[in-house]
Formats: C-alpha cells, structure tokens, sequence
C-alpha cells in the first residue's frame, strides 16, 4: 500500500473513531448538551487509550510520522515512526505537550501552529516546520495536519502526518550555496575575460600599449575606455599605443565609442596612438564625421612604439629648457 493509500485509510480510521467516540458520549450521557469541553477530552484520551491495542497495528505500518493531539495539545498517540524519529518512546511523549518535549522555541512553533488549526477547524496540508532537541540535532518535518470534531462539530482534537524531508532542505541549501559560488565564481571569471579583452601594458615609463583582438561592439567599447582611462591613471602615461591590427572592421558606432575614449585619454593628459588600422575600420572612423585631424595614425606597433619613444624623449629634452 502506496503512502497515499495508507494516509487516506488512516483518515477513514480518524472517522471512523470519531464516529464510535460520539456514540459513546450519547450512550454514556443523561442530557448531551450538559457536557463540559474537559469532560469530552477526557472522553476522548480513554477512547484512544482503550483503542491502542486495536489501531496500533495500522500506525505502526505506516511509514510517515503519525500523532494525534486533544484540543489542550496532551499528545494522545503517536506511532512508531515518530517515536524513532524523536528518538523518545510513546510514554515519554503520550500525556505530554510540546513544551514537555521540545525546546522552547520549537515547542512554540508546534503549539502556535497547531492552536490556529484547531481554532479555525480548517485543515493545513503541506507546512514545514523546523524542529530540534536538546541533543543539538534539528531538521525539518513536511507536515499534513487535520482536526477531528465531536457530534457537534466542535473540534475536540487533531491528527497529524509527518514526513521528515530534512535531507531534501539540506541538500536544497547546499545547492543554493553551490549556485551562490558558482555565481561568484561566474563573476570572477567575467571580470578576468573583460580584462583579458582589454589588456593595458606598460612597455616603457609613460608609455602603454592597448592591443585589441576580435570583434568590437558596444559593450567591448565601452570595457575599452574603461581600461584605458585607468591605464592612464595608475601609471601616469603620456602616451596609449591602441593596437587595432587584430581588429578587422568596426562598424560607425563602435567608431563613435574609439573617439570618445581617445579623447577621454587626452583629458587625462595622454596621447593616443592608433595604429594597424584597416581600410574598412579607416572608413568607419571618417563617416562618424568627428575632426580626425588631431589623431596620430600610425601603420604598425613598431611604428606607434617608435613615435612614443621619440616623442617622450623629445619632451624630457625640452623640460629643462622651460624653466625659468
């Protein structure tokens, strides 16, 4: 028998055993209406005492947890299952409440939910509550809780069926803190591609050398002049070499976004120095309509390397000369 099976015939039992408790109220009952809710429970913990032997055997075969409660949240039977899960045997449990068993916080947990259920009469299917001893062992329980009513309809108690699913939330959270790390990691990686992408070399003091290989679009260029305005920055450059030799074409708004960086350098007080240019990147560069007049262009990286060195020794000849 499935677990479902054996959950709806354990509700038929519940039924059942309602059924024969209210027969046995009105039998045992000069006026049914004069019968105090304490003497009703009471009624119903001898039932279940009486009853034991009899539907022992059915609790026992299940293999989720099984309790039922009166309204005063007294424990009135519990099967095997959860006695071993709660590593407590039934008469340390049976007669007793929550706070008798559990920690306090767990044990308000178990009465706060299981008060709003006998309360409102209205079963709650499927609710997870953590729980914990004194021992320092805790998990998390899968709940299905039902109330059982009198002849009346007054709710009188409650039965409940517990799967343990701690394992599945442990393993729940360490895939979470497995995605958390791969995201980091993700992240990391990212970061270390874009500066990969967009490397800036010193070659000689004051001088950096921006090499640029693949395709260009929006979001490279703008990794570009982040690059290179922090180039400038941490190392002081009077000149930026940017290499465009592995760069087979832009297009006229990636163009837009080369210029604006260079220009952005030359705010920082460097020079920028194009070379290995391709016809059709030369072509893009002049339909931005920008004034191109003050780019130095140059046709390799030996060229640009030898023009900033030239014109950086040029300048340190000259400072001198410039002083008062």
């Amino acid at each position: 028998m499935s677990l479902s099976e054996q959950v709806v015939a354990l509700r038929e039992r519940v039924a059942e055993l309602e059924q024969e408790l209210a027969e046995a109220r009105r039998a045992g009952a000069t006026r049914r209406d004069a019968r105090p809710a304490e003497q009703e429970e009471g009624l119903l913990a001898r039932f279940f005492s009486v009853e034991a032997a009899g539907h022992a055997a059915l609790l026992d075969a299940i293999p989720a947890m099984v309790f039922f409660k009166d309204r005063a949240h007294r424990y009135l039977a519990v099967n095997k299952a959860y006695t071993a899960h709660y590593r407590l045997s039934a008469d340390k449990i049976v007669g007793r409440r929550d706070e008798d068993i559990f920690i306090p916080e767990v044990a308000r947990s178990y009465h706060d939910n299981d008060e709003a259920i006998m309360a409102d009469g209205i079963p709650r299917l499927n609710v997870e509550l953590q729980w914990k001893l004194e021992d320092g062992s805790d998990g998390w329980t899968l709940e299905n809780i039902v109330p059982f009513r009198d002849a009346r309809g007054r709710v009188i108690g409650m039965v409940g069926v517990v799967v343990d699913v701690t394992a599945r939330k442990r393993t729940e959270e360490a895939l979470r803190r497995t995605e958390s790390e791969l995201l980091a990691s993700q992240a990391r990686l990212l970061e270390t591609v874009a500066a990969l992408a967009t490397p800036v070399l010193p070659i000689e003091h004051g001088i950096l050398v921006l090499p640029l290989v693949g395709h260009l679009d929006g979001t490279r260029s703008s990794q570009l002049m982040e690059a290179l305005l922090q180039g400038v920055e941490r190392h002081d450059a009077e000149f930026v070499i940017i290499d465009l030799t592995g760069v087979p074409v832009i297009d006229s708004h990636v163009a837009r976004h080369l210029l604006r960086a260079v220009q952005a350098a030359v705010l920082l007080g460097a020079q920028c120095v194009l070379v290995g240019m391709s016809a059709a990147t030369a072509a893009s560069l002049a339909s931005t309509g920008e004034a191109l007049e003050e780019l130095v262009l140059l046709r390799d990286l030996r060229a640009g390397v030898r023009y900033a060195m030239s014109r950086r020794k040029a300048r340190a000849r000259a400072l001198p000369m410039s002083l008062p």
